[in-house]
C-alpha cells in the first residue's frame, strides 16, 4: 500500500504564531503551508490537497466564519477536518465555529498535550475515511456530496408528487466533555452507537451522512415526520442507557435532534445551517425539548447583511462585527439578498447610499418584501444631508450612520438595532 504523505496548512495572519502552532503539532504531518491571509489560504487549497486545515479565523481580507463554511461546500475540501485556534472565549463562539464546520475549537493559549492529541485523533480519522473511499469509518455513513445527490432526487421527487418529506440533524449533548474526560475514543463509541440505533430505526430506508465528526444529517424517504419524531424517542432512551455502559454515570448527556420540512428550493447546505442554528439555540436552553421542529422555535439571530461596493467598508465592518459573534456576509443586490437560505436568521441589513440604483432606492424595494419586512434596516452614508436622512427613515431604515464612523460606535448601534 502507498504510504499516504500527510499535509497541514495553518492559517494565521502572523506568521511567527503559525510557525508557533506547527511546532506544537511537529512530527504529526510530512509537509505543511502557512498562510497569512484568506486570499492565499484559498490559493493553496486550489494547489495542494490538504488533510487538515488549522486557522485563526480573524483576517483583515475576509471573515474566517465565511471562509470555513465556503471550505465546508467545497467537494475538494469538504471533509477535510478543521481546527480552530482563537483568543476568543471558548463558550462563547465554539458552537458558532462548529456550526459553519469546525471540527474543533481551542482558545488560546491552549493545552499542547491536549491539541496535539485532538489533531493527531482527527487526521488519524481522515486518513481512514479516504482510505475507506470516503465512507466514514465511525458510522459507516456516505460521504457529504453522495448525500447531498441523494438530497437533491428526494427534494425533487416531493416537489412532483407534492409529498411532505423530512430532513433531520442530530448530534450528541456535551460529546466535547465526554471527549475530554473519556477519551477520544468514547466520542467516537457515541457516533457509532447512534449511527446503529438509527439504522435499527429505519432499517434500509434510512440515507445520512456525517455534517461534522459530532453531528448527522439524515432523511427517511419513507416515513412521514411524526413516525420519525417517535421513532427518535425510542432512540434517545436506549442512546441513554448505552451512554451509561461507556461513562459509568447515570446521568448522561443525551440527544438534540431537528426536523425540518424539505424545501423544494432550499439547497443542503442552507437546510443544514439553519437546523445547525436551532441546534445551537436548543443548547442554550436546557428546558427545551430533545427532539424540535424547526418551526417551533425562534430563529438565531446571527447574520448581518452588508450591500456596499467598497470593499474597504466591508472588510471593517465585517471585522468588527464578527468579533462581536454577528456571521457577516455581502449582498450586491436586493435580489440576491432575497436568495439568502435563511431570511430568518438576519438580524441586520447595511446598506451604502452608494450602492448601484441608490441606497435609499434599495430600501424601497426590500420594504415592499413581506419576507424580510420587519428586518431592521441601517443606512450607511457619507453625505449626512438633512434631506437624505429624512428620506431614508421616510423608507423604512431603523438608523443612519454617517461615515467614516468609529468601529465602537458601529458595534454599540448594531447591538441595539438588533437587541
Amino acid at each position: 500500500m502507498t504510504k499516504h504523505t500527510k499535509g497541514a496548512l495553518i492559517i494565521e495572519q502572523h506568521r511567527h504564531h503559525g510557525e508557533a502552532i506547527y511546532a506544537d503539532i511537529k512530527g504529526i504531518f510530512d509537509e505543511y503551508q502557512i498562510a497569512s491571509s484568506l486570499a492565499e489560504a484559498s490559493a493553496l487549497t486550489e494547489r495542494f490537497d490538504f488533510d487538515m486545515i488549522i486557522i485563526n479565523p480573524f483576517f483583515p481580507d475576509g471573515s474566517g466564519r465565511i471562509y470555513i463554511k465556503s471550505l465546508k461546500e467545497n467537494v475538494k475540501t469538504q471533509n477535510i477536518p478543521i481546527v480552530v485556534t482563537s483568543d476568543l472565549p471558548e463558550k462563547t463562539v465554539k458552537l458558532d465555529f462548529y456550526a459553519v464546520g469546525a471540527d474543533a475549537y481551542f482558545e488560546m493559549p491552549y493545552d499542547i498535550d491536549k491539541f496535539r492529541a485532538t489533531v493527531q485523533e482527527k487526521l488519524n480519522r481522515h486518513v481512514k475515511v479516504l482510505l475507506n473511499n470516503g465512507i466514514d469509518t465511525v458510522t459507516g455513513f456516505m460521504p457529504r456530496n453522495d448525500f447531498e445527490a441523494i438530497y437533491r432526487k428526494e427534494q425533487q421527487f416531493a416537489a412532483d408528487v407534492n409529498k411532505e418529506l423530512a430532513l433531520g440533524i442530530v448530534a450528541p449533548v456535551d460529546i466535547d466533555f465526554v471527549i475530554r474526560d473519556y477519551g477520544l475514543e468514547a466520542g467516537d463509541k457515541l457516533m457509532s452507537v447512534l449511527s446503529r440505533l438509527m439504522r435499527g430505526m429505519c432499517k434500509q430506508e434510512l440515507k445520512a451522512s456525517m455534517w461534522t465528526q459530532k453531528s448527522i444529517v439524515f432523511i427517511v424517504p419513507d416515513k412521514n415526520i411524526l413516525e420519525i419524531k417517535k421513532g427518535l424517542e425510542l432512540i434517545r432512551k436506549k442512546y441513554l442507557e448505552e451512554m451509561k455502559d461507556i461513562t459509568k454515570l447515570q446521568l448522561t448527556p443525551g440527544l438534540r435532534v431537528v426536523l425540518d420540512k424539505m424545501s423544494p428550493e432550499l439547497p443542503l447546505v442552507g437546510a443544514v445551517d439553519r437546523m445547525i442554528n436551532q441546534l445551537i439555540i436548543m443548547s442554550r436552553n436546557e428546558n427545551l425539548e430533545s427532539i424540535a421542529f424547526y418551526a417551533e422555535y425562534q430563529s438565531l439571530k446571527k447574520h448581518i447583511i452588508i450591500a456596499d461596493p467598497d470593499p474597504v467598508s466591508v472588510n471593517v465592518i465585517r471585522h468588527r462585527l464578527s468579533r462581536e459573534g454577528y456571521i457577516v456576509e455581502k449582498a450586491d443586490s436586493a435580489e440576491k439578498l432575497l436568495t439568502h437560505p435563511a431570511l430568518n436568521d438576519i438580524a441586520a441589513l447595511l446598506v451604502d447610499s452608494a450602492v448601484s440604483g441608490g441606497g435609499i432606492g434599495m430600501v424601497k424595494e426590500l420594504r415592499r418584501e413581506a419576507a424580510i419586512k420587519d428586518i431592521p434596516i441601517m443606512l450607511l452614508s457619507r453625505y449626512g444631508h438633512e434631506e437624505e436622512i429624512s428620506e431614508a427613515f421616510e423608507a423604512g431604515v431603523r438608523d443612519y450612520l454617517l461615515k467614516p464612523f468609529s468601529p465602537v460606535e458601529l458595534s454599540a448601534r448594531i447591538k441595539r438595532l438588533t437587541a
